[in-house]
């Protein structure tokens, strides 16, 4: 008789383990915050995560973003010239403030340095027929950790 009591206590704990892990691994799933995106990484190791500037309180999407083999962070951003997203808005956002140098007629690069990364911005205008405007702006960041040079 004892047999026949003893084989529901075993099913009940073989079916309970397996449904306690499972609720485990959900409770540290939805616990453990998501970690950076690929995109995400490559900002932050440039130095513009928004997470890095918080005071700004917006941020800009790259529409590239990658780490070449030599460990060079790259993003590129497209920029508008309206209110809302322009290239004077955007280096107010990251708090670019190095001194402009023209490579070219339609062309402006900065240097800047963030804690320890050498940032290399270029910023390549698309002209508008308005005088003195652009209808877009193409920006690329290079950016190299000090300790990579």
């Amino acid at each position: 008789m004892s047999t026949r009591r003893g084989w529901p206590v075993w099913l009940l704990a073989v079916c309970a383990v397996p449904t306690l892990g499972a609720l485990a691994w959900a409770a540290i799933m939805l616990l453990t915050p998501a970690g950076d995106s690929p995109k995400e990484a490559v900002e932050r190791e440039a130095g513009l995560h928004h997470d890095q500037h918080q005071s700004a309180g917006r941020y800009y999407i790259p529409t590239y973003a990658k780490v070449e083999q030599d460990g060079t962070a790259v993003l590129r951003y497209k920029v508008g010239s309206g209110p809302d997203s322009s290239v004077k808005d955007f280096l107010r956002t990251y708090d670019i403030t190095a001194k402009p140098k023209r490579s070219g007629p339609s062309k402006v690069t900065y240097s800047d340095r963030f804690g320890d990364v050498r940032r290399t911005f270029t910023i390549a205008y698309n002209p508008s027929p308005d005088p003195g405007g652009y209808d877009y702006a193409r920006i690329t960041v290079r950016a190299t950790g000090t300790d990579a040079v």
